[in-house]
């Protein structure tokens, strides 16, 4: 074999080398990209029933202090630091189930809500740093929806620390041995008087439902602009007058209580000020 058929044969495997070498590179780059296979829905405001929402979510505690990345949707880009938005929450859209590397893993795509309620940051978070319901630094946290509570005491935790909750702190007050129900806040929350529908909700999980619609007017603004104080003591007078005399109140220890005090700058016609009594089924 001469001498150029030899160098020849050496520049062959040189480049076959290199073939190999760029196939298996772009073959591993593409093996390692994140891929989404599975996209489902999370419950999001279907029913009134959908207290516990799925879609509302948080920062583990054992997380808060530490990166927790919003990726895009290809996950090849980082978004934003969870860490940067202390006491924010998180509205999920959809779960969706990454492969990459032949493991699943899942994401919850959802938008940031900051605690001037901006929504506007949207992407991926891995659901292993994330847990349901509202952040609980609810000293930090106002008007919130009710859709988002886990339970009655995670509620009743809401209502004694927010600062927007002074008059449902007072209202609680008024009914000592009355138990505060999210089902039955919740059910108050979007509607007035839904006897006044086809479909009752309370019916299904309450009876000898007491809506106390007048007084719980005197949680929202009004023409006079009172103050705090002056509303309590309005709500006690309505109370009274309703028939709902000290005595009463502390006696009602078989029933629940339903309250809801959202936003005054939000509010509208089907999204009130309710307080509700009911003896649960």
């Amino acid at each position: 074999m001469n001498r150029h058929l030899r160098l020849l044969l050496s520049i062959f495997s040189l480049i076959l080398g290199l073939l190999v070498l760029t196939t298996q590179t772009t073959h591993a780059q593409a093996k390692d990209h994140y891929r989404i296979i599975d996209t489902q829905h999370v419950n999001t405001y279907k029913t009134l029933n959908s207290y516990n929402n799925n879609g509302v979510l948080h920062v583990k505690n054992q997380y808060k202090h530490h990166n927790v990345y919003v990726w895009n949707k290809k996950h090849t880009k980082v978004l934003y630091n969870l860490k940067d938005f202390p006491n924010s929450w998180l509205s999920a859209l959809t779960k969706q189930t990454y492969l990459h590397n032949g493991k699943k893993s899942q994401y919850y795509a959802a938008f940031i809500v900051t605690l001037k309620g901006n929504s506007s940051r949207y992407g991926r978070i891995w659901q292993g740093y994330l847990a349901k319901g509202y952040n609980r630094n609810y000293r930090k946290l106002n008007y919130l929806s009710t859709v988002g509570f886990t339970s009655d005491q995670d509620y009743l935790n809401y209502i004694k620390k927010s600062p927007s909750q002074v008059l449902a702190r007072a209202v609680l007050k008024l009914f000592p041995k009355t138990k505060l129900s999210i089902r039955l806040s919740n059910f108050g929350q979007f509607t007035a008087d839904p006897d006044a529908n086809s479909h009752d909700p309370f019916k299904q999980y309450f009876t000898d439902r007491i809506n106390l619609q007048k007084v719980a007017n005197y949680l929202g603004p009004s023409i006079h602009k009172w103050t705090n104080q002056q509303r309590i003591t309005k709500i006690k007078q309505m109370l009274t007058s309703e028939g709902y005399s000290a005595s009463k109140r502390d006696a009602m220890g078989d029933y629940v209580i339903g309250i809801y005090a959202p936003d005054p700058n939000r509010a509208w016609e089907d999204f009130v000020w309710s307080i509700n009594l009911a003896k649960p089924l």
